[in-house]
């Protein structure tokens, strides 16, 4: 079944290609839900004349790829993992983790599926992964795995260090109290 895509589908296609999908997935699955129409003579004309609209979208959609890719440089991620004896850690870092960690660290959020580590993470240390945002735009992203313990302990030196950089407060009405008290006296 040949079909035009209304919306770019995960995995398929982009808006405006035409395809040829398996029969029962172009039935059941992207003509109910929207996502494509079939390709004919009156759609193929359709589709010629929207041209321009996709492609100012797929601009659109370029650009805030290639934003969030100069936002990515220079971050990094700090994600923290179960560790066993050693640097070694009770299974691998999944990308599941490390879009979280990039969500709650960068307020970016990428899918775990265009996230590319190139071999397991099994171990403590930097490593440096591949985003892809958008078509053929792809971000490089360093991921600093620690300890789960040491995280903790890192987080802890940073409040205590919060609450260090925070000037003392005062309670201006006990102070006032104090003072009325040696008055009277």
């Amino acid at each position: 079944m040949q079909v035009i895509l209304l919306q770019d589908v995960e995995r398929l296609g982009h808006e405006g290609d035409v395809l040829n999908v398996a029969d029962g997935y172009g039935r059941n699955y992207l003509l109910p839900r929207g996502l494509a129409v079939k390709a004919d003579k009156g759609t193929l004309k359709e589709l010629e004349m929207r041209r321009s609209a996709i492609a100012r979208r797929d601009a659109d959609k370029r650009s805030a790829a290639q934003k969030a890719a100069s936002e990515l440089q220079g971050k990094l991620i700090t994600v923290r993992a179960v560790t066993g004896q050693g640097t070694r850690l009770h299974g691998t870092v999944t990308t599941a983790q490390i879009a979280e960690a990039a969500s709650e660290q960068l307020g970016i959020t990428i899918d775990r599926r265009d996230i590319d580590i190139p071999e397991p993470i099994r171990e403590v240390g930097d490593y440096l992964i591949s985003v892809r945002l958008y078509k053929d735009v792809a971000a490089q992203l360093p991921v600093h795995v620690v300890p789960q313990k040491q995280a903790a302990e890192e987080k802890s030196e940073d409040l205590e260090d919060e609450a260090a950089a925070e000037p003392d407060v005062v309670d201006v009405e006990a102070v006032e109290a104090d003072e009325t008290d040696e008055l009277e006296d």
